[in-house]
């Protein structure tokens, strides 16, 4: 049914006003929410244990680390933004297939939003010295290892979503088939490798390279949607298929 709604049917797709800026509204929640993700990955935010450990420059230590929970906060929201950004503009292609794309990528934010959660109150216990008492720091190793790894579990929806975007982007020639086949290829590698370290977690350490790949797609990807946007007017006939 899912090939079907994607690549099925001949369809001539004409794109009104407000789908193309919903299209640079989606580019633009691409850009904030991967710059939201590389500060997560690569700012100055402290670990757990330097938290515990922080002592008298636990102060500066505490804001840099509520600084990452905010990004987080902003790179889920957004993520729903271009999810509901993606839907409005893909729905004429097919509104099936848009809605369980939109879907995914809601559940994505859905997990993520919990991990924040698991994340600050491990937080809480490695700055609350009643929970430092009697193996409180089992509590904030427990919870920051179920966050660590239970971040691969949303990525899998997030694959799956971005996969079907990208399909309907490739069916309709919304933007260029080079850019949403990149696309395709991206979120199917990102929900491979994600499933296979939920299967065998002793590979986490080995797959970050191919998560790199990802990261620059979606700065291609948002550059081209906040700035090119898509073809005012997708005529071009799509060959039918039979699932």
């Amino acid at each position: 049914f899912l090939k079907g709604a994607i690549f099925g049917m001949s369809s001539t797709c004409s794109i009104p006003d407000s789908a193309r800026r919903m299209a640079r509204l989606a580019g633009l929640a691409y850009v904030i929410y991967t710059l939201a993700g590389l500060y997560i990955t690569f700012g100055p935010i402290p670990s757990l244990g330097a938290l515990s450990e922080g002592g008298a420059a636990s102060q500066p230590l505490e804001f840099r680390f509520r600084t990452g929970l905010l990004a987080e906060t902003l790179l889920y929201t957004f993520v729903c933004v271009s999810a509901a950004a993606m839907f409005a503009v893909l729905r004429s292609v097919s509104l099936g297939a848009a809605l369980v794309a939109a879907f995914c990528r809601l559940v994505e934010s859905a997990m993520g939003a919990t991990f924040i959660v698991i994340k600050y109150a491990a937080f809480s216990a490695a700055l609350n010295p009643a929970l430092s008492e009697g193996g409180g720091g089992s509590v904030v190793t427990l919870l920051r290892d179920v966050y660590g790894s239970a971040i691969y579990f949303l990525l899998v929806p997030m694959a799956l979503g971005g996969f079907i975007f990208f399909a309907l982007f490739f069916r309709s020639r919304l933007i260029p088939r080079w850019l949403s086949g990149w696309g395709m290829i991206t979120y199917l590698i990102v929900g491979i490798v994600a499933s296979l370290v939920v299967l065998f977690p002793a590979l986490k350490a080995q797959v970050m390279l191919f998560f790199l790949p990802g990261a620059l797609f979606e700065w291609v990807a948002a550059v081209w949607l906040l700035f090119v946007g898509v073809s005012p007017r997708a005529d071009h006939q799509l060959s039918a298929t039979r699932g």
